[in-house]
């Protein structure tokens, strides 16, 4: 495998050095710019939604995400979205802690988060 293949944590940084560059990403994933009405979504100054401009309908790309209800930034989420994704056979929460430095129980629930996220269903 070419070096070119492997995405690095440089590549994450370089990709998404903002918080407002990470949530752009969620938003163009999820939804679309342009509103039914015929207005277009833009960011809403200082808030992590956007909003039409002729409805005023507001969207918070982060709703219904794991990064929902989260004061924690999205960059630090990504990076351990990164960090979960490389490790061989699973990381403790202990070690998620030192490696991105929030607190033990910040760090619990984002494992937590993402490993619901990637759950599978038994049904």
């Amino acid at each position: 495998m070419a070096k070119a293949d492997k995405y690095t944590i440089s590549d994450l940084q370089r990709d998404f050095s903002t918080d407002g560059v990470a949530l752009e990403f969620i938003f163009n994933t999820l939804h679309s710019k342009d509103c039914s009405c015929g207005g277009t979504y833009k960011k809403v100054k200082d808030r992590k939604q956007y909003q039409c401009s002729k409805c005023r309908f507001q969207i918070a790309p982060t709703a219904g995400t794991i990064f929902h209800k989260s004061a924690t930034n999205l960059t630090t989420w990504l990076y351990a979205l990164f960090v979960f994704s490389n490790a061989k056979s699973g990381i403790s929460a202990k070690e998620l802690e030192r490696q991105i430095g929030v607190t033990y129980k910040c760090a619990y629930r984002m494992l937590k988060q993402i490993r619901e996220a990637l759950s599978q269903d038994s049904n």
